[in-house]
C-alpha cells in the first residue's frame, strides 16, 4: 500500500505503467506547443522581420511556380531564377519570334496614295539606324512648320454665325494636339537617342516599316502648313489634299504599329506608350480633320444649304464607320476613341449656327453626330474587348 503513495505525482505509476510510445508522443506533443509559443511570441515582437521573410520567400519561389514544364527531349529546359536547366550556369535558349505579319493590301494602296512606298524605295534610309533618324528629321520639320503664324486657323479665330459651316467641332477638339506632339516628341527622341526602348526583344522591323508612313504624313502636313494660308482662301482644296495624304499615310504608320502588337516580342511596354498610342491618336484626328477640311471647301464654293447639310450629315457617319472599322480589325480602340471625341465635338460646335439656319434641320445634325460618336465609342469598346474574348 505504502508503495503506491512513495512519492508525489508517481501514485499512478505502479497501476499504470507508462509505455515508450505514449512518453514521446507526450514529448513531441509538448516540444511542437513550445515551438508555435516561441514563434507566436517572436512574430508579436518582430513583425517587420516577418514580412521581410515572407517576401523574400514569395521573391524566390516565384520563378518556380512560374516554370514551362520539361519538354520531351530536351529534359532540362525548365526556367528556374532565370537559369534555364537544371545545372547552374548552363546557357539560355534564344527564343525566336515569329515575322511581322504582312501589311495588308488598303495599307499598300495607302502607301502607295501618301507616296510612302516611294520614300521606302527611294534609298534614303536601308537600316534601322537609317529610319529612325528619317523619323526624328521628319517629326522635327513637322512641328517646327506647324509653329510658322500665319495660317488661316490661326487668323479666322472660333467659328461665327455668318461662316454658316456646319461640320465645326467646338475649341476644346483641339487640345488632343497636346498629348499628340508631346508623345511623338518622346518618340522621335527616343529613337535618335536610344531606339532600343522602343523595341521588344524581337527587334526594330515594326520601326523601319512605320518610319515611311509616318514621314510621308509628316511632309504633307508641313505643305499643308504652307497651303492653309490667305494665298490660298479660294483654293482650300490644296491644304484639304494635303490633309487627306496625310491621314492616307498615317494609316499605313498605324497598320505597322497594329502588327507588331499583335507579334509577340516586337515592342516595348515603352514603344506602346510613345508610339502606338500618339500614332494612333494622330491617324485618328487626321481622318476627322480631312473631313472637315473637304466640308470647308464645300462652304468656300457657296454650295446650296441643304447640300453642305447633307455633307457634314454623311461626314459624321463616314468617320465613325472608317475609324470604328479600322479599331475593330487592328484591335486598336485608339482609333475610334479618338473619333469619339471629334465628333462629340462637332455636335456641340454647331450652336454658333442658332438663328442663322432651320432649326430642325440644326437639330438633326447634332443628332447625328451624337449618334456616330456613340457608335464609335461602341467600336473601341469592341476593338477591346473581342481579341480579348477570343
Amino acid at each position: 500500500a505504502n508503495s503506491t503513495t512513495s512519492a508525489p505525482g508517481l501514485h499512478n505509476q505502479s497501476i499504470l505503467p507508462a509505455t515508450s510510445s505514449s512518453v514521446d508522443r507526450r514529448s513531441v506533443q509538448f516540444h511542437c506547443r513550445d515551438k508555435a509559443r516561441r514563434a507566436i511570441y517572436y512574430m508579436h515582437r518582430h513583425p517587420l522581420a516577418c514580412i521581410g521573410l515572407v517576401a523574400l520567400a514569395l521573391v524566390v519561389s516565384s520563378p518556380l511556380a512560374s516554370a514551362t514544364p520539361a519538354k520531351q527531349g530536351n529534359p532540362l529546359r525548365a526556367p528556374m531564377l532565370r537559369i534555364r536547366g537544371g545545372m547552374w550556369g548552363s546557357k539560355p535558349v534564344t527564343p525566336v519570334y515569329p515575322p511581322l505579319p504582312t501589311a495588308t493590301a488598303e495599307e499598300n494602296a495607302a502607301s502607295i496614295v501618301s507616296g510612302a512606298n516611294l520614300l521606302a524605295g527611294s534609298g534614303i534610309a536601308t537600316s534601322l539606324d537609317g529610319w529612325r533618324t528619317v523619323l526624328a528629321v521628319s517629326f522635327a520639320l513637322f512641328f517646327a512648320f506647324t509653329s510658322i503664324p500665319g495660317r488661316l486657323d490661326m487668323k479666322l479665330g472660333k467659328p461665327k454665325k455668318e461662316d454658316g459651316r456646319f461640320f465645326t467641332p467646338s475649341g476644346w477638339a483641339f487640345a488632343i494636339w497636346g498629348p499628340i506632339f508631346l508623345l511623338e516628341l518622346v518618340m522621335a527622341v527616343s529613337a535618335a537617342v536610344a531606339p532600343g526602348s522602343l523595341l521588344g526583344p524581337a527587334g526594330g522591323e515594326w520601326l523601319t516599316q512605320m518610319a515611311p508612313g509616318y514621314a510621308a504624313a509628316a511632309l504633307h502636313q508641313v505643305v499643308w502648313t504652307l497651303a492653309f494660308r490667305e494665298w490660298a482662301i479660294d483654293k482650300l482644296w490644296i491644304p484639304a489634299t494635303c490633309l487627306t495624304l496625310a491621314a492616307f499615310g498615317l494609316f499605313s504608320a498605324h497598320g505597322a504599329v497594329s502588327r507588331a502588337l499583335e507579334a509577340a516580342g516586337s515592342m516595348s511596354w515603352y514603344g506602346y506608350a510613345v508610339a502606338a498610342v500618339p500614332v494612333g491618336m494622330h491617324f485618328g484626328w487626321m481622318c476627322c480633320a480631312a473631313v472637315l477640311s473637304w466640308n470647308n471647301v464645300l462652304n468656300s464654293v457657296k454650295a446650296k444649304r441643304h447640300v453642305q447639310l447633307a455633307a457634314a450629315t454623311a461626314s459624321c457617319y463616314g468617320a465613325a464607320a472608317l475609324l470604328g472599322h479600322v479599331a475593330v480589325h487592328r484591335k486598336d480602340p485608339i482609333p475610334a476613341l479618338v473619333g469619339t471625341w471629334a465628333l462629340w465635338a462637332v455636335s456641340t460646335g454647331h450652336e454658333v449656327l442658332r438663328g442663322a439656319v432651320d432649326e430642325l434641320a440644326l437639330n438633326a445634325l447634332n443628332l447625328a453626330a451624337k449618334v456616330s460618336s456613340g457608335l464609335s465609342l461602341v467600336a473601341a469598346v469592341a476593338a477591346f474587348v473581342l481579341p480579348r474574348m477570343a
